[in-house]
């Protein structure tokens, strides 16, 4: 019978266990199907995101089709609905339908790394831009076109100031080298603007410690990295925390308070809130697991990388979230995955790190290898360029990045906006008469409210058909599935051409949190109807 392994996520950790565990396909006594899940069709590169802020690499240039990584893995770009582990069972949210996809699995691995995490910080969640992944990268780089745009077309100074001050949040590796980025494209695109001061340009870095990268790096390097960014202009708020951010300004734990329209923030992460509720050991939000990245009470659940907690044989404490470290992790992993299907003995994890690099823009990096050699400036940026060129997965990635990284020592930056479609909250839908809008039985995954038109809900016993309710304009209907977490109770169709506006699961969460007498409302109804549907 052929084993699944279930793989959730594809950062480091996963797309390379996937890549290891394909070599082992034809190796194992027994066989065994590799299937990985993850939102995005690509896997990026994040050491090199913030080159994407600066402009120095394309927006494609980061990323690599999975479906060209691993040729030999079944590939689910969809979001994880649930995980249950006690049935060996993933679902998958609905795409392009109201059903839910079953994904079953005889081993799985935990790789879904960490997310910015702004619970409990007010006003961050609405006004800070994150930069964790590829679309936070092209955010950042479309908001500080856009303010330098919107400046130089204001006469009101008090306004201008707040659009030509950048501020950012955390000082360690994505904090120092994002400030860096966005310092080097404000002073690069603002030569463009001649109705802007560059006087009046003001990059601010807001770090809780006495120094940068101060987890990451030696003294002396981040004081090196401080010295060069303060010579190129960017302003430092050592010993304080960006408390919160309004549409005007960002306010410090300190009391001060700077008038900005672009606001930052790199910290902080946790682990994605999907494995937080599962049956399984955990240290500081992180799954427990062995040397050998076998959950801790688990013989089939894995976990790598960012949301695990690995012991580091060959340090203290646990491995490090790091790049090096999860490709490292990776190639162990699937060794054990494959040794326990074919009844090999496991390996453990054992590697000590060889060093970090850190990019500081405008051909400048810091850099320290092997614990002892260190390295600054344009001999580090040059090692940084050439080891993470190397470390980019496909000759043809390889290619495209040194193509681009030759054309822009000739080339200027280009201050042009690669502006998506923002994803609706409120959806706007149209239907048909006796169009189906969703089926009994299907995942309860919209509230709707109709706008014009009218509707059919009723249930169907064997060939029997019972109606329930007729709906029409201002009314709603869908609530019960989301207030119960449970499939739809009966099927609704349409009795006349239809517009409703469609609110989604996580949409109408957020409403009833925050609305409890609006909650109540919806909590009534859904009895109401219960008991009709009985």
């Amino acid at each position: 019978m052929v084993k699944r392994v279930v793989i959730l996520g594809a950062g480091f950790g996963g797309a390379y266990t996937a890549m290891h565990l394909e070599k082992y396909l034809k190796k194992t006594k027994e066989p065994f199907e590799i299937t990985i899940v993850n939102r995005e069709n690509y896997f990026v590169f994040q050491p090199m995101l913030a080159e994407v802020v600066g402009g120095s690499l394309g927006i494609l240039d980061t990323i690599n089709p999975l479906r060209k990584l691993l040729r030999k893995t079944v590939l689910f770009f969809r979001e994880i609905d649930s995980i249950d582990i006690e049935n060996q069972k993933i679902f998958l949210t609905p795409k392009f339908s109201h059903k839910t996809r079953e994904v079953p699995f005889d081993h799985l691995v935990l790789a879904l790394g960490t997310v910015t995490d702004f619970r409990g910080m007010a006003g961050l969640h609405e006004h800070a831009l994150p930069f964790k992944n590829l679309a936070d990268s092209i955010a950042i780089r479309n908001q500080v076109i856009d303010v330098l745009e919107t400046a130089a077309r204001t006469h009101d100074q008090a306004l201008k100031n707040k659009l030509l001050t950048f501020v950012v949040g955390g000082g360690g590796f994505s904090g120092t080298e994002v400030v860096a980025e966005v310092n080097d494209l404000v002073h690069n695109l603002a030569k463009e603007y001649p109705e802007i001061d560059h006087n009046q340009l003001r990059v601010i870095l807001i770090h809780s410690k006495d120094r940068l990268m101060d987890k990451e790096m030696p003294e002396s390097l981040g004081r090196y990295a401080e010295k060069l960014l303060k010579k190129r202009g960017v302003e430092f708020r050592f010993g304080a925390h960006l408390k919160t951010a309004t549409p005007e300004e960002a306010i410090l734990d300190t009391g001060e308070h700077i008038p900005t329209k672009t606001v930052i923030s790199t910290v902080p992460s946790s682990p994605n809130p999907l494995i937080e509720g599962l049956p399984l050991k955990f240290e500081r939000g992180k799954i427990v697991a062995d040397a050998g990245m076998q959950a801790e009470g688990r013989d089939n659940i894995w976990a790598i990388g960012d949301c695990a907690a690995i012991p580091h044989l060959a340090g203290k404490g646990i491995c490090p979230p790091t790049a090096q470290f999860a490709i490292r992790e990776a190639k162990v992993l699937a060794y054990n995955i494959a040794a326990s299907i074919s009844g090999w003995e496991k390996k453990e994890f054992r590697f000590k790190a060889l060093g970090m690099m850190g990019a500081l823009g405008h051909q400048s990096a810091v850099a320290e290898l092997f614990g002892k050699f260190k390295f600054s400036g344009l001999l580090a940026w040059m090692m940084w360029r050439m080891i993470y060129w190397i470390k980019l997965p496909g000759m043809s990635r390889k290619v495209k990045v040194a193509l681009t990284w030759m054309l822009d020592t000739m080339i200027p930056i280009e201050a042009v906006q690669i502006k998506t479609a923002a994803s609706q909250g409120i959806a706007q839908l149209h239907f048909e008469t006796e169009e189906i809008i969703f089926h009994e039985g299907d995942v309860g995954d919209y509230l709707y409210i109709i706008v014009n038109g009218e509707v059919e809900v009723y249930q169907e016993k064997g060939k029997e058909k019972n109606v329930i309710a007729k709906l029409s304009k201002g009314e709603y209907f869908g609530e019960m599935a989301l207030l119960n977490q449970r499939s739809r109770l009966a099927t609704v169709k349409c009795l006349s051409p239809v517009d409703v506006l469609a609110l989604r699961k996580s949409d109408f969460g957020i409403l009833i949190s925050n609305f409890q007498q609006l909650r109540k409302d919806f909590e009534e109804t859904e009895k109401t109807r219960s008991r009709e549907i009985q």
